[in-house]
């Protein structure tokens, strides 16, 4: 007679009563962070939409704009980015948006995406400065 191992994964031995099988799925435990990871998704929620709306609402000057703020622009990387700022200051500033087609990389979809984004002020001035009469 051969003796049975025991402990071996393939063996026929019926495990333990002892042991707990482990279950997977939800749980009562599982559930109590729930209403926190709810609040917290509502909030980055909420606060990538107010991001969004600002930036409707105060449109970036093309030729006053630091390379940050076009950055954060849709569809303009810091590349397009640093090609926008070289375009200005070869050109001394923007006149109108068709002269953004100018730059390389930004294409008639890209300058119709921007159009409300976008505006062009005065070339060559900065609003920290003032004038003296």
């Amino acid at each position: 007679m051969i003796p049975a191992k025991t402990g071996n994964p393939g063996s026929l031995t019926p495990p333990s009563p002892w042991q707990r099988p482990k279950r997977s799925g939800w749980s009562i435990r599982s559930l109590g962070s729930m209403p926190a990871l709810l609040l917290l998704s509502l909030l980055l929620v909420s606060g990538s939409a107010q991001a969004e709306s600002a930036t409707a609402n105060a449109p970036v000057d093309l030729n006053r704009a630091t390379a940050e703020q076009l950055e954060a622009l849709p569809g303009i990387g810091a590349v397009k980015a640093a090609a926008i700022l070289a375009v200005r200051d070869t050109k001394g500033g923007f006149q109108s948006m068709d002269e953004l087609e100018a730059v390389r990389g930004i294409g008639p979809a890209l300058v119709k995406k921007l159009r409300p984004l976008v505006r062009i002020g005065k070339k060559g001035t900065s609003s920290a400065k003032t004038t003296r009469k």
